[in-house]
């Protein structure tokens, strides 16, 4: 009786072992197809779903389709399945920040307001806590809600040290100010911290420009003067150098002198509380500079799949050119006089052809081009 009862507990504990090496393969085989784009990967998961119903790996596959979507709606409604129905998957806070970097993409406010919200207080102890702070910042400033987008500005530094991370929502910050209360002290104070605090920041370049306009803005042509000239030579090949060499000629005709420019507590306290001038008139600042944007796609590594693509693209938009890197091919789709003419053509492709690119900004000044990424 006892060989009886072992013999069926081994049967039944082969049976189980069998089942879950099954189910793990067939996963693993869903995995590859997706990664090789295989044309049979839609009929893997469908065969998945209905032989393992109660699988652990369906929210993985969940994922696998979310990311794998030919359009961003698509994307999208696949990523709310996820989150609708798998409360307690490992990858959650991931879900959450792929959702919200597409409704940032899309420039939908509300829902990415809407999403940071739920993200922030689901996913508490995620690594994205910084980033979903951030985005809804960016939410709030789109939607004039200054003050909340202040306060989740002044949060980022409880969750995250990462310099970029921290010299962007100051910024944001600062930016958020100036809406407020225009060219004064809540924001010359917010620019001065970037300024001497954050110099090895990727923003710091956009600091100093706008130190620049709110110098000339205040007829400080001096201050305005010298802070464009450091643009200039400390950050020849950046596209705020192209802004600040224009903006430089307009204060050259006030014989500028250069001076000490870092903004000091001096300074600070000679601003006023609140700006109560009108709007800087920009006159000529723009006249020898074009400004454009285009969609940039890629890399490539294969010219042919590069020229493949862009007979598509020529379908939707024009000019498409490919341009040759030092060791890659992009596509630039399109030649757009505001962002958001560029923004809707980008959204047109990634749902129709399910092509992922982003916009850049391009200045044209003396026969030389400057790429700025948005």
């Amino acid at each position: 009786m006892v060989s009886v009862v072992l013999k069926t507990i081994c049967i039944v504990a082969l049976c189980t072992t069998t089942a879950l090496a099954g189910e793990q393969s067939d996963f693993e085989a869903i995995q590859k197809a997706y990664r090789l784009n295989s044309s049979n990967k839609q009929e893997l998961v469908k065969k998945y779903f209905k032989t393992y119903p109660n699988s652990n790996y369906i929210p993985d596959i969940r994922m696998l389709l979310a990311e794998s979507a030919s359009t961003v709606d698509g994307s999208i409604a696949e990523y709310h399945k996820l989150l609708n129905n798998y409360r307690y998957y490992a990858k959650r806070d991931v879900a959450f920040l792929s959702l919200c970097q597409l409704y940032y993409i899309k420039s939908d406010w509300g829902n990415l307001l809407t999403i940071c919200n739920k993200a922030i207080a689901e996913c508490s102890t995620s690594n994205y806590r910084p980033i979903f702070l951030q985005l809804r910042a960016i939410a709030h400033y789109h939607h004039n809600h200054y003050d909340d987008g202040i306060n989740d500005c002044e949060k980022i530094p409880e969750y995250s040290r990462q310099l970029n991370t921290l010299a962007y929502s100051l910024f944001l910050k600062s930016e958020m100010d100036r809406q407020m209360y225009g060219y004064a002290r809540q924001y010359i104070k917010g620019l001065a911290e970037l300024l001497h605090g954050y110099s090895e920041a990727a923003i710091y370049p956009t600091c100093l420009l706008q130190l620049g306009q709110y110098y000339e803005y205040n007829k400080m042509y001096n201050e305005a003067w010298s802070t464009y000239n450091f643009l200039m030579s400390q950050f020849p090949k950046s596209p705020e150098a192209v802004k600040a060499n224009t903006y430089a000629q307009n204060v050259r005709k006030y014989n500028p002198k250069t001076v000490a420019f870092m903004p000091d507590e001096k300074i600070i306290a000679q601003s006023e509380a609140i700006d109560i001038k009108p709007d800087v008139e920009e006159n000529d600042t723009q006249q020898n500079l074009t400004i454009y944007y285009t969609i940039s796609i890629g890399p490539f590594y294969n010219l042919q799949k590069a020229k493949e693509l862009q007979k598509l693209i020529v379908n939707y938009v024009v000019p498409v050119h490919i341009v040759r890197k030092e060791k890659s091919f992009d596509i630039y789709a399109g030649h757009f006089p505001s962002l958001d003419e560029g923004m809707s053509i980008k959204i047109q492709l990634a749902e129709e052809l399910g092509i992922n690119g982003f916009i850049i900004e391009i200045f044209e000044q003396d026969g030389k081009q400057y790429i700025y990424g948005q």
